[in-house]
């Protein structure tokens, strides 16, 4: 893998476990935030994520422990998860994807275009 790679934004969609990984360097990149807002649009295939506030009934609260351990957060959503299967048709049940993505720094948010997704192959996440 490529340092350019390492250092983009990353998430990993897990269909077996509906978990949703979101790696260190993309929350670094969003300003470490204490809140996040994932955003889905069906038309242009793309998944989003912002820097939100506690006043947003929709956002998750990202521990600041485990932002500073390294860890990836996980988050669990099987409806989420199944939204993302239909926009993306050809994902395949049971497997996992990871989605390299673009921050759009002014706005806090970073952009992943679904279609680019790269399965993940025999590797322990």
């Amino acid at each position: 893998m490529t340092g350019s790679c390492m250092k983009k934004p990353l998430i990993v969609v897990d269909f077996k476990k509906y978990r949703i990984r979101i790696h260190k360097n993309t929350l670094l990149s969003l300003g470490s935030p204490e809140y996040i807002f994932l955003l889905v649009n069906p038309k242009e295939r793309t998944l989003a994520i912002l820097r939100s506030d506690r006043f947003n009934p929709r956002a998750h609260r990202i521990s600041a422990v485990l932002l500073q351990s390294g860890k990836p957060i996980e988050l669990y959503s099987r409806s989420l998860v199944k939204i993302l299967c239909d926009v993306c048709n050809d994902w395949q049940d049971h497997k996992s994807y990871r989605l390299y993505g673009d921050i759009i720094p002014n706005e806090g948010i970073v952009h992943f275009y679904m279609p680019d997704a790269l399965p993940v192959k025999g590797v322990k996440l």
